[in-house]
């Protein structure tokens, strides 16, 4: 099960998909429907969150000066970019604009990039979130950290962080720089990914290094807590952020590699109390280990023997809760935005058809997003909030598309 590829976009993006990376699909191939009969731009949208809590967001530039950054063309420390999602102030979010769902650097190089649309065929969206609105000071929120996938761009976990933090979380999703797709740094410099300088390590290597990243946020969380600014200019934080974090309830979760992030992080760090795998793969020295803690393994049902028979191997040596979910009619890719933007950019994207239709699955997007908001709230409501929920022992109406597997 390699990480490392190197093939036409139709064949890669199978393989990917087995490997539990996000695609990427290379140079452009002819999609089903033709995008020269679409004109006018599509207007992509996120939906709603679906917690009470007004949101609101920030990003930091995090620089680790005691280590050097393997992955980078020119040697110099390793440096990240982390958005916050928290629970804002009522009083104080209206006053601020709505945050885009990425730049427009970050934006041009998707596009071209990625998805190998042609500029101006799509309009992205905002969020719902109110840009460096006031932190709400009324409680301490639990935080959740976010990794994302291979060649993933933090934005890809936009949808489940708004709706986490709308629920009461602070939730703290990261760049992992020269793996993510495409990085902006406040003063205007792009990082694309280094394709051969991450693929020149096993995955099990690139698990820890993007374990380390993860950590190293954490600890930056820690000084932002205790009053001080960790962002590497020192720009002004929003009103309340440090004293808003409650870093004695830490969980983590990510999606396809960043589920392989999220549990080997769970392992090496005994400050996360609990962690949840979207569709990720099982790399790294929790594969002999195990865990004591809480583990929610959600997957998609597409087959994919690989990625089972690491979860079959996973299981028995989970010695604390535990539980294993299927989202009916979902691919890989439905457990990121993708879910959702894609599907709506389906006229103008040059991809054959099969290959949306294998990322995606056949679920509705609305569905799919519901579902798995649901589930990774009740999960983390149960082992950070100690909440009790139903929906890990019985099928729930509400959401059909998911099934108890063990």
């Amino acid at each position: 099960m390699p990480h490392r590829r190197h093939r036409p976009a139709a064949a890669a993006l199978a393989v990917l998909l087995a490997a539990g990376a996000l695609v990427t699909t290379g140079t452009a191939t002819p999609a089903a429907a033709s995008s020269s009969t679409v004109t006018a731009p599509i207007p992509l949208t996120l939906p709603a969150p679906g917690g009470p809590l007004p949101v609101g967001t920030t990003t930091l530039h995090l620089v680790d000066p005691r280590r050097p950054d393997r992955w980078a063309p020119t040697p110099r420390p390793r440096e990240l970019m982390a958005q916050l999602w928290y629970p804002a102030a009522a009083c104080g979010a209206p006053a601020h604009r709505l945050a885009p769902w990425t730049g427009p650097a970050e934006q041009a190089h998707l596009e071209a990039d990625y998805l190998g649309v042609t500029p101006g065929r799509l309009t992205w969206p905002t969020t719902h979130a109110r840009q460096d609105a006031p932190a709400d000071r009324t409680a301490r929120h639990p935080v959740v950290l976010y990794s994302p996938g291979s060649r993933a761009d933090r934005s890809f976990g936009t949808l489940a962080a708004e709706d986490l933090a709308s629920r009461g979380y602070a939730v703290v999703v990261l760049d992992h720089t020269f793996d993510a797709g495409e990085v902006a740094f406040p003063e205007g410099r792009l990082e694309v990914r280094n394709k051969p300088a991450v693929f020149a390590m096993t995955d099990e290597e690139i698990v820890a290094y993007r374990t380390a990243d993860t950590r190293f946020v954490l600890d930056r969380l820690t000084d932002l807590a205790a009053g001080t600014n960790p962002d590497a200019e020192h720009r002004p934080l929003p009103p309340g952020l440090g004293a808003a974090l409650d870093l004695t309830a830490v969980g983590v979760a990510g999606h396809s590699m960043g589920g392989a992030t999220a549990v080997q992080t769970l392992h090496d760090d005994p400050r996360v109390l609990a962690g949840a795998s979207l569709d990720g793969p099982v790399f790294g020295t929790v594969a002999t280990d195990g865990l004591d803690r809480p583990l929610l393994l959600f997957g998609a049902s597409d087959v994919r023997p690989a990625r089972d028979a690491m979860w079959d191997a996973l299981w028995p040596r989970l010695t604390s809760w535990r539980r294993q979910l299927r989202l009916d009619g979902s691919g890989h890719g439905s457990f990121a935005d993708l879910e959702v933007l894609l599907t709506a950019a389906r006229p103008v994207l040059p991809w054959p058809a099969d290959e949306v239709d294998h990322l995606l699955g056949t679920i509705d997007p609305a569905r799919a997003v519901a579902a798995q908001r649901a589930y990774l709230a009740a999960f983390f409501d149960l082992h950070l909030r100690h909440r009790p929920t139903p929906l890990f022992t019985t099928p729930s109406p509400a959401h059909p598309e998911v099934h108890l597997i063990r």
